[in-house]
């Protein structure tokens, strides 16, 4: 069996099987974008606004310089996040038909025919769902359990 490349824009980080299709090498990076909390507390910044400045985002965050630019790189790559250069000023904003495509593909590789809008994708204000705790069922898990 023959490998299938990855597009261009795509570098994968890690070794995976021979024979993966672009549509499973554009969701693995989209999964890789969401991959950690820093980025995902990044997503939740841009969810509450239209667009931001990356400076005010990793300030507000705690996050250097070099570190954000490092995380949007990902986000760009996973085609979560797009940025636009304004003079020497970076602005960044979520891109909501992209992360709506990808959540379509995910629905159709688990045979799922959920229709995903890109206005329902992580609406303004909604954001701080993803610092809310996960419910406890009591007792805590390890992981063997999970899996």
């Amino acid at each position: 069996m023959t490998s299938t490349a990855p597009p261009d824009e795509l570098h994968p980080l890690r070794h995976v099987l021979s024979g993966a299709s672009p549509a499973e090498w554009e969701l693995a990076a989209y999964f890789e974008g969401l991959g950690n909390p820093t980025r995902l507390r990044i997503l939740s910044r841009l969810a509450q606004v239209k667009e931001a400045r990356v400076s005010d985002v990793a300030l507000l965050l705690g996050i250097s310089q070099p570190r954000m630019s490092w995380h949007l790189r990902l986000l760009r790559r996973a085609r979560i996040v797009v940025t636009k250069r304004e003079g020497r000023e970076v602005f960044c904003r979520l891109d909501r038909d992209s992360i709506a495509a990808s959540l379509q593909r995910f629905a159709a590789l688990l045979g799922g025919e959920t229709e995903v809008r890109a206005d329902a994708v992580a609406p303004v204000g909604a954001a701080d769902a993803v610092n809310q705790p996960l419910p406890s069922s009591g007792r805590e898990r390890t992981l063997p359990e999970v899996i």
